[in-house]
This record gives C-alpha cells, structure tokens and sequence, in this order.
C-alpha cells in the first residue's frame, strides 16, 4: 500500500485546490497576451488537506474504493512544444507556484533540460489548468490540470483524470454512440477493469496509459456524450475479477464469427480469455471486408520482413489457429523464402487496411486481394457483438459472462 500511495502522491498536490481556483477565475471578455504573475510567491496555494484521503489500514489496491484513483494518460509523444489553449490559462509549478497567465493561445517549450513559457523558464515539470475547458495538444479538457514534463530535451504532456471520467471519455472513442446501453455499460467495466490494471502496473515512473489503441483511445472530453456517461454511471466501480485480482479485460471491435484465446494469439493463456462463438457482430460494418494491395507495398511489407523482394514475390498463410485466423505467413522471391508472424504481416501492411487476421490472400493482377472478416486482435470482448447481444435483450451481465467466462463482476476482490 505504501508504494501506490508514495505513486500518486505528485498527482494529489497537481488536483489539490481546483475548486479555489474555480471560484477565483472570472470570465474572459476578450483574449489577453501570456503575462508573468505579479507575485512570485504561490497565488494559489496548495491546500494543507489533501485531494486523496489515506485509506484504512490494511487497504489494498484492489479494495481501495475507486473513486479516489486518479489515472495518469500520456497525450503526445515527446515534442519540442505543446501549444496550450484556454481562457483563462494559469501555470503553476509543482509546488503550487504560480508562474504564467494567459487568456490565449501560447506554447510551452523545452530548451535544454528546463521548460520556457513565454519569457520564464522553469526547472522540473509544470502544470497547466484552467476552470473552464481548455486545451493541450489539441485535446479539449473541462477544468483541471495537466502536467507537462521535460526528458532529455522534449516535453510529454500528461494528464490526471479520475477514474470515471476517464472511464466515459475512453467509451466515446472506443464506441458507436448507437450502441444500445448494455452493450455501452458491458464496455465501460471492461474500460475501467483494464484502466485498474493499468494504474497497478504503469507504463512509466510518470504515466499508466497511451492514449491510443497500445492501451486505450483517450482523446479529450469533447465529444463525451450522455449515453457514455450514463454507462459509467451505472455500472461504477464495477470491475472484472479472477481469483482476487482484477481480470484483463482485452477488447476489440469486431471478432468475425467467433472470438480468438489468448493463447493463441499471444501465447499467454488466461482462463477466461478463450474463444467462444459469436453470433451478434453481423451488423458492424468490418464484419466482412476486403483490401487491395499493391505489388509495391507487398514489396515493401516483405524488406520490413527481412526479404528483399522482387516482381516475382509470393505472399500466403502457411498455418492458421483453430479459430481460422492467420498464425504465419510466408513471402518468397527469387528463391529466398522468409516465414513470419502474421500479426507481424498485418502490422507492417497496417491495422486499419489488413483489419484482422481471418483473412484469405489471393494473387490479383500485379498485386493481391486480402478477404478478410471482423476487425482488431479478436480476444475477449467483442464490441459489435455485445451490441447484437443487448439488441437481443441480453443484460450487461450475460453479456461480459459470455465473452469473459469464469470472472466475477463486483466491486471488490471478495
């Protein structure tokens, strides 16, 4: 326990005291020019009480209520500047300092080992918030604070967002916002299960998550819609459980038919991230798909591959899994033959093009024709078919029983 709250502790004095600054931020009339602060001393302090309460004694990470989780998001890779908008803006330093004040549009920018804002630069990391929505890096964020990082000369810009608004902000990317409401609230305790995971096991000493589809799609608060809200509502601090730890809730849009193990398409199995049939996905639009490639991107699919091909290369799936879907390929030219990972192949050619490993490869003219069916890794939850399940009357709880079977919904370990 003491290690999880040493992690977050930086994360407590970024939040601390958004509520003062909201009642202390006017409305902004017209745009005003970044400007140092008048007083150097902090304008805004941090309070003595802090944003995350100690939990009870003997408090684990599992029981520990969720509410009080803070989950920190990587939004850029590292850059040279990250434009921030707001009205209005303040940035403070971690202390509680604060250092700049803009009702614009203005850039924070490493030079060197130190971060520049306007005329002042600053050791350490900064954080930029405002008590109306405001923007970094493009992603629109209501009131709150991002912290903006220096390593080795270029910023990350990361953000601290509580559990369950990440929770909604992540449905709006990951789902149709058609999706009948058990299929949203099925998705939203898979979202929150693998957020859980995550903060239990960073990425990074100073963020969890990507915000993209390595982990999950966080892209700001824009477009967070009632219905995404309501399925976190409803289902909050629910996780998925195995055993007494949380379970990994994988997910992917479409599975073609029947979802893929775990062990096969990762080789780690888990008992609960098997393949199971899937009758419901019919009606998303991956469900069957087809895609032209061209001998030239063959070619150039093949040298990332490790073959230097030729006109006369020849691309086709040597072994599939049990559920159908590509295990190996094989690229042959001018009598040099290279086997590989068909996850690797579909990588190479991109994810959004090859959408899926049930696919058949045919010679067409120069190039080939790729048939495929559904979209994404195809394990655990498949977002189409819980849709086509909820449509068929199916509760949020049959549905995350039929694509995590053996788990347990609750929102505890016990």
């Amino acid at each position: 326990m003491s290690g999880f709250s040493k992690k977050w502790r930086p994360w407590v004095l970024l939040l601390a005291g958004i509520a003062g600054f909201a009642l202390l931020s006017g409305g902004c009339a017209a745009k005003k020019p970044w400007k140092p602060p008048v007083q150097q001393k902090p304008a805004h302090p941090v309070p003595e009480k802090k944003f995350e309460l100690p939990p009870p004694p003997g408090t684990t990470l599992e029981t520990r209520p969720l509410h009080e989780r803070i989950i920190r998001v990587l939004l850029t890779l590292p850059v040279k500047s990250i434009a921030v908008d707001g009205c209005p803006i303040r940035v403070w330093k971690e202390d509680g300092t604060l250092v700049a004040e803009s009702t614009g549009t203005f850039s924070l920018t490493a030079d060197g080992s130190r971060i520049r804002v306007g005329g002042m630069h600053s050791d350490g990391s900064l954080d930029v918030g405002s008590a109306a929505s405001f923007s970094v890096a493009g992603r629109k964020f209501p009131a709150g604070r991002v912290r903006v990082v220096n390593r080795q000369g270029k910023l990350l810009a990361i953000a601290a967002i509580p559990l369950e608004e990440y929770v909604a902000a992540v449905l709006s990317r990951e789902a149709s916002p058609s999706f009948q409401p058990a299929a949203l609230a099925a998705l939203a305790v898979a979202v929150r299960t693998y957020a859980v995971n995550g903060a239990a096991k960073p990425r990074d000493p100073a963020y969890d998550l990507l915000n993209g589809v390595d982990d999950q799609v966080f892209d700001g608060f824009d477009r967070v819609f009632p219905q995404f809200r309501a399925a976190a509502l409803e289902t909050r601090g629910l996780l998925l459980w195995s055993g007494d730890a949380p379970a990994r809730a994988n997910y992917h849009s479409t599975c073609g038919g029947r979802t893929e193990s775990a062990a096969d398409a990762w080789g780690k199995p888990y008992p609960y991230l098997v393949s199971v049939p899937c009758d419901d996905c019919r009606e998303s639009p991956a469900y069957r798909w087809e895609y032209r490639m061209t001998l030239d991107e063959g070619k150039r699919i093949a040298q990332g591959l490790g073959l230097r091909a030729r006109d006369d290369l020849k691309i086709e799936v040597v072994s599939k899994s049990p559920t159908g879907r590509a295990a190996r390929i094989l690229l042959s030219s001018g009598g040099v033959t290279r086997e590989a990972a068909a996850s690797a192949f579909r990588q190479g050619a991109g994810t959004t093009k090859v959408k899926s490993l049930m696919i058949e490869i045919d010679r067409a003219g120069n190039g080939w024709k790729i048939t495929g069916k559904g979209y994404g890794h195809g394990v655990g939850l498949c977002q189409w078919g819980s849709d086509g399940m909820a449509h068929r009357g199916r509760s949020y709880q049959e549905i995350l029983e039929h694509y995590y079977p053996g788990t347990r919904l609750s929102a505890g370990a016990s």
